[in-house]
């Protein structure tokens, strides 16, 4: 009989000299496919944001000053097609060597390590975040508030929940992890200083949600159905609140078309863990059924479309089941980029409204353009301009800033960015 640390040592040299070998093959198959991705890289279209909206005070502080897009682009994408994941048959190496660390129980990560990745009841898989001083944060968002209201411009903030739940996750939440302890506390010193804020968390468990099921398992995002009812609340906030003659009911469910993509998604966190030991989800793509006329503005694409709804989606991100290298998510709204505008040409009203945004708003623009004239939508980390210049040009009539709790607490990259609302 072989014996375990035998056993252990076959099975790592075998995976390494499989590698090996086909090492050689991947590089030369992907030569032509580095070339036609750095030349792709090079038409992608560069705006300088900084230069089209200059900062007030332009010193060494800005913590969004970063290296060229140009560079940063082609530098990741070389990066990408250099690294082991492109080279024939390594996926392959990599699953047997995850299947392996499932069979004997190697399961141990570190909870606060980047992406670090944990198990929840229904297979959920999350991260976890520590306790956090959020005062830092939510001073720059007060101030940004203040801002807005001393220039006529209502302001609202609105908080993404994780799939970590205070109820459902009892052995967890505030123990292990304290994404919704730190969403307490950053809420707690919003509502102090006037500022109007929406605590999506409250929404799932008042509506009697399962908060789980409000997420996929394999990736930290929120379903579109998510994002479809999360829109819904935001147009009837606009009503209540602000007193804007919106119609919230046009986005609920029935009135859309469910497109399902079966088995079809894996998201960053089961890209991690990879197929054998997690399983693809369902993917749904959400169409009106009413008429729709809408004109989507994306300046680093040079994209500028008119149709109908069908245009806000990138349906390349689902045009084949490629669990690696695509990710469904990002069809909607064409993922992330620094600013995005959507014109409802059938709007009955001329309400203008900014959203400054993380990738969580990749599943609400679409519906929520549904209810508003002019819907501009920025991420700070691409738009290394000037939030302020941008308002003062722009004329919003309401800003939102929607991000996720863990941009609260300082575990999302990018926060600085995400909160230099200068």
């Amino acid at each position: 009989m072989i014996r375990p640390e035998k056993f252990t040592a076959i099975f790592f040299l075998s995976v390494i000299m499989t590698f090996m070998m086909l090492l050689p093959m991947g590089l030369i198959n992907r030569v032509n496919e580095k070339a036609d991705m750095t030349q792709r890289a090079l038409a992608n279209r560069v705006i300088d944001w900084k230069k089209v909206y200059p900062f007030y005070d332009d010193t060494e502080t800005n913590s969004r000053t970063v290296q060229s897009v140009t560079y940063q682009y082609i530098k990741g994408k070389i990066e990408d097609f250099t690294s082991s994941k492109h080279l024939v048959g390594s996926m392959t190496a990599v699953e047997l060597a995850k299947k392996y660390e499932e069979a004997i129980g190697w399961n141990i990560t570190s909870p606060y390590e980047y992406n670090g990745l944990m198990r929840l009841s229904g297979g959920y898989l999350t991260t976890l975040d520590r306790s956090c001083d959020v005062s830092v944060v939510a001073g720059s968002v007060i101030d940004f508030a203040d801002y807005c209201r001393s220039n006529g411009i209502d302001f609202l903030y609105i908080s993404v929940p994780s799939k970590i739940c205070v109820s459902e996750d009892k052995a967890i939440s505030g123990v292990l992890d304290f994404s919704n302890q730190n969403a307490d506390k950053f809420h707690a010193l919003l509502n102090a200083s006037g500022v109007n804020t929406c605590d999506i968390r409250k929404l799932l468990h008042e509506e009697g949600m399962n908060h789980h099921e409000a997420f996929f398992k394999t990736d930290h995002h929120w379903k579109p159905e998510t994002g479809l009812w999360a829109s819904k609340h935001i147009l009837q906030i606009l009503r209540d609140t602000y007193g804007w003659d919106m119609k919230p009911d046009i986005l609920n469910p029935e009135n859309f078309r469910h497109v399902i993509y079966p088995e079809w998604f894996l998201g960053s966190q089961g890209k991690k863990f990879m197929l054998s030991r997690t399983k693809p989800e369902d993917f749904t793509m959400l169409y009106p059924k009413y008429e729709t006329n809408i004109r989507v503005e994306i300046p680093d694409m040079s994209m500028d479309k008119t149709g109908d709804f069908s245009v806000i989606y990138d349906m390349s991100k689902v045009a084949s089941k490629d669990y690696y290298n695509l990710s469904p998510y990002h069809a909607y709204s064409y993922g992330e980029h620094a600013v995005m505008r959507v014109i409802n040409l059938l709007a009955d009203n001329n309400k203008r409204v900014l959203l400054i945004r993380d990738s969580y708003s990749d599943v609400v623009i679409p519906f929520i353009a549904m209810g508003i004239r002019n819907l501009e939508a920025i991420d700070l980390r691409g738009m290394t301009g000037s939030v302020r210049r941008y308002i003062e040009a722009n004329k919003p009539e309401l800003v939102i800033v929607m991000y996720s709790v863990g941009v609260a607490g300082g575990s999302v990259w990018g926060t600085q960015r995400h909160c230099d609302f200068r």
